[in-house]
């Protein structure tokens, strides 16, 4: 086979036809000089070549692959009928771009952050180590260990080949440029090994590192390097101030690197003082890498083994055992997904379903098309075109169809990726890794491939068996095409009902958490800034208080000010949660582990600012914090359950170290999330904390986001004056988070929000198609059965009862789909239930208003095509037969 002539198949059939002249003319003129006639000598060299044309179709038959030019032949007969009915092809277009563009926009989304390994090498070896506990009767898993357990299982954990342990924090960096607060990751030295990604420049952290006297180092993150370094590779071995304390760098990681879902700017070795475990100690965040060949199942009895014999006092022993703590190692990447993986599974089953209904539109497109084409069927067949070559056809053109309107998908789908990334929520794990690859692309191939053969299957079986396409004027044929549009009708409504009531049930949830009470007011007027005071720039406690004390004051003196305060958390913040276990004099039993509580650290004033009603007793004074009265606030619940009513509490005590007096209680403050229960809290006293065990000097929560109400909030003249006015303190405090606690409450909101939009949008498309498809099929109806009508007509029949006939044809449609839809969605309600809050999954409210819609949208869709048919003139429409 001559490859040149299959390329260039042109060319080479020029070149052979000149050859082919020339040797007729060379043999002629052979003759000619023998003394032949010029006429005769030509056409005795014509019969001595033989037939041309001949030879070149087998020279060309030689050259070529039959396969490859069938095909060939077959795509561009595609194209041609495509571009003949431009109508249909935009519609049939645009309706599998759509549908195939918005699953693979999803499909990417879940590949992205479900399937696609961790950017880590052999990241199916990492997991996460963490402890199940169990507190009164209820167990909780994932929590952190201690710093006392990560040294036991470093030390004797076989199954582990890398392990370290890490905390996620806030750091102040002085003397780069101006004083800023940075994300930083404090962490041991195994960390960055066990996740096995080297540094750009540099170095990782050292066992000496993580050792107490030795000089303190830190690695920079490649954007904080670019940001404030300019890519300076002579950043090795500068001295960044960093809280207040001289680090060195030493090293940089690369730019593809991402610390699990975070993106710090440094990382600081961590230094642990040895010390016992306490119960409030469960701290710090384990990563490990597995030995070769070793489980998750081997591991976690490796570390029950170890946790056994760590026990070494009758305090710890006592601990592990009422807290009934057991290791909790699993994969890493469950970690970091979270609890993601079944919003996005019911986003992508219900985009299946639009993909479903539009095959159902598009088979209904290609059923009138290709009855329109039956008499070219016949006229086929009837000059010897088997039904295998017409089946053929019909299905390259499905193909073709399907093709392009994947590859105008994709572009959707592109578009569509880049608006989800942009606008979807924070809180969605590893969305800057998400992106269109070649799984996403074979995803969309296999839904252009699948939808394809399922629409050209449909119009091949009621259009092109054996035996069918000579009959080109069958009445039968009609009906039968008719009913196999009905069925895809009543497909398309149930599809659509199930999708609808998805939505409903969906928007119906984000009402209801729009509607809860999350125990603060008007949060667009709450203007919230973090600051942090790190101890070797303040490393009194005592100084500490004052100067937050005399930000509080400073910052009520700003015009337009009503109330201010501060806390080490602010509701919604849930980077900041924390959490005790809290004995209730009285109430908690002799020897037994007190049930864990919410806790913050909150000043004078704060309440006030947050709009927080107090239901009984005081708020703290600046005389609690100076004179560090053991005083506290307790959440209506927490009273409630303890001592019944909220101002029974008032005067009792509570203690998570020296006992504590109850003050106040405020009411029940949503810490979590709307659509989290209000936890039962603790609201300790802000400034000097008492020393936690003998020995021990005070310490102070130096970290806390301060909430100061006022209608100027968000405005750059308030941000200016509150900068000004923490300055005027302490010029070298860097303000962070500087944001209304409105856009803290809508970040909460945010995955919800996500979710809704998305099966908004799937339940409108969905509606979209089941009325264009009911529209299509009355329309397609009313066509078949004009003379009928026509005939009715003129004998009498009135047209509101041409009209009820047609209505009632899509009612019926409607009917049957919209009761399987019901049953569809009952059964499918279980997938929903965990997404929905304050509404059940069969409520009753959400079915009737979804079935609502489907029968006006149907009754609007029917209407349409019954009044055409009501307008038929009889005489017009009989001559025209």
């Amino acid at each position: 086979m001559n490859w040149r002539r299959f390329f260039q198949r042109d060319a080479a059939d020029a070149e052979q036809r000149d050859e082919l002249e020339s040797y007729l003319e060379l043999t002629a003129q052979e003759y000619v000089e023998r003394g032949m006639d010029p006429s005769e000598a030509r056409e005795a060299a014509r019969k001595k070549l033989g037939n041309p044309t001949l030879i070149r179709e087998e020279v060309y038959q030689m050259n070529t692959l039959m396969v490859v030019e069938g095909a060939a032949r077959h795509v561009r007969h595609a194209l041609r009928m495509i571009r003949t009915k431009p109508g249909f092809s935009i519609a049939a277009l645009l309706s599998l771009a759509l549908g195939i563009g918005a699953n693979t926009a999803i499909f990417t989304l879940v590949n992205g952050v479900l399937i696609r390994p961790l950017p880590y090498p052999e990241s199916e070896a990492l997991v996460a180590v963490s402890n199940s506990v169990v507190f009164h009767g209820e167990v909780f898993n994932n929590v952190t260990i201690s710093p006392g357990m990560y040294a036991a299982y470093r030390a004797g954990a076989q199954t582990l080949r890398e392990f370290g342990v890490w905390e996620a924090g806030a750091a102040t960096v002085t003397g780069v440029t101006e004083s800023e607060q940075v994300v930083a990751i404090t962490l041991t030295q195994g960390v960055l090994p066990a996740l096995g990604v080297h540094p750009y420049l540099g170095r990782w952290f050292s066992t000496e590192d993580d050792t107490k006297g030795t000089p303190q180092t830190a690695i920079l993150s490649h954007g904080y390097w670019q940001r404030r370094f300019g890519g300076d590779e002579r950043v090795l071995g500068r001295v960044v101030v960093i809280d207040s304390l001289p680090r060195q760098v030493i090293g940089v990681m690369p730019q593809t690197f991402q610390f699990l879902d975070l993106t710090p700017d440094v990382f600081l070795p961590q230094r642990f003082p040895n010390g016992q475990l306490r119960p409030d100690e469960f701290s710090c965040s384990g990563l490990a890498r597995l030995k070769p060949g070793v489980t998750i199942v081997q591991a976690n009895q490796d570390i029950a083994r170890v946790l056994r014999s760590w026990g070494d006092s009758d305090r710890v022993s006592q601990m592990l055992n009422q807290l009934q703590v057991k290791p909790d190692l699993h994969l890493l990447k469950e970690e970091v997904v979270g609890d993601v993986s079944t919003a996005l599974g019911v986003l992508m089953g219900a985009l299946g379903l639009v993909l479903l209904l539009v095959c159902a539109n598009v088979a209904n497109l290609v059923l009138v098309r290709v009855q329109a084409r039956r008499q070219e069927f016949s006229i086929r067949a009837a000059l010897g075109a088997g039904w295998g070559r017409i089946a053929l056809e019909l299905m390259v053109e499905s193909l073709t169809l399907g093709l392009l309107g994947g590859a105008l998908g994709l572009a959707f789908a592109y578009g569509g990726l880049r608006l989800l990334i942009t606008q979807g929520p924070s809180s969605l794990p590893r969305l800057g890794e998400i992106s269109i690859d070649a799984t996403s692309m074979l995803f969309a191939l296999a839904c252009s491939v699948g939808s394809s053969v399922l629409f050209g299957l449909i119009a091949i079986l009621k259009c092109g068996l054996p035996g069918r396409v000579h009959n080109a004027r069958s009445a039968t044929q009609s009906a039968q095409q008719l009913r196999a549009q009905n069925v895809l009708v009543v497909t398309q409504v149930a599809l659509a009902f199930v999708l609808l009531v998805a939505s409903g049930l969906t928007i119906r949830s984000f009402l209801a958490l729009r509607a809860v009470i999350p125990g603060f007011t008007q949060p667009e007027h709450i203007q919230t800034v973090r600051i942090s005071i790190p101890e070797p720039q303040i490393p009194e406690p005592e100084r500490v208080a004052q100067v937050q004390l005399a930000i509080l004051e400073r910052l009520a003196a700003i015009p337009g000010v009503a109330a201010v305060g501060f806390a080490t958390g602010l509701p919604m913040e849930s980077e900041y949660r924390n959490g005790m276990p809290v004995t209730v004099e009285g109430k908690t039993p002799e020897g037994q582990v007190p049930p864990n509580r919410a806790a913050r650290r909150v000043s004078p004033g704060l309440f006030a600012a947050l709009g927080a009603r107090l239901i009984a007793g005081r708020d703290f004074t600046q005389d609690d914090i100076l004179n560090r009265r053991p005083v506290a606030i307790v959440s209506e619940n927490m009273a409630r359950e303890n001592w019944g009513a909220p101002r029974d509490a008032i005067g009792k005590r509570i203690r998570n170290g020296p006992w504590t007096e109850v003050i106040g209680v405020v009411e029940n403050i949503r810490l979590d999330g709307v659509d989290r229960p209000a936890p039962t809290t603790v609201f300790w006293r802000a400034g000097v904390d008492p020393a936690s065990r003998p020995g021990a000097r005070p310490g102070i929560s130096r970290g806390v986001t301060l909430a100061i109400r006022s209608k100027r909030a968000a405005t750059e003249g308030l941000l200016r004056e509150i900068t000004a006015a923490i300055h005027a303190v302490n010029p070298d405090l860097p303000l962070s988070k500087m944001r209304t606690l409105k856009d803290v409450y809508r970040l909460s909101l945010a995955r919800t929000s996500f979710t809704l939009v998305l099966l908004g949008i799937a339940g409108a498309m969905a509606l979209t198609l089941a009325v264009i498809g009911i529209y299509g099929v009355l329309a397609y109806a009313v066509a078949q059965r004009r003379r009928e009508v026509s005939i009715r007509i003129a004998i009498g029949a009135q047209p509101g009862m041409v009209k009820t006939l047609f209505v009632r044809q899509g009612l019926i449609l409607t009917g049957a789909g919209g009761t399987i839809g019901l049953a569809s969605a009952i059964g499918l309600s279980r997938w929903i239930s965990s997404l929905l809050f304050g509404v059940a999954a069969l409520d009753p409210v959400t079915y009737a208003v979804s079935g609502a819609i489907v029968l006006v949208a149907a009754l609007t869709a029917s209407y349409i095509p019954a009044r055409r048919a009501a307008s038929v003139e009889p005489m017009e429409a009989l001559r025209s037969e």
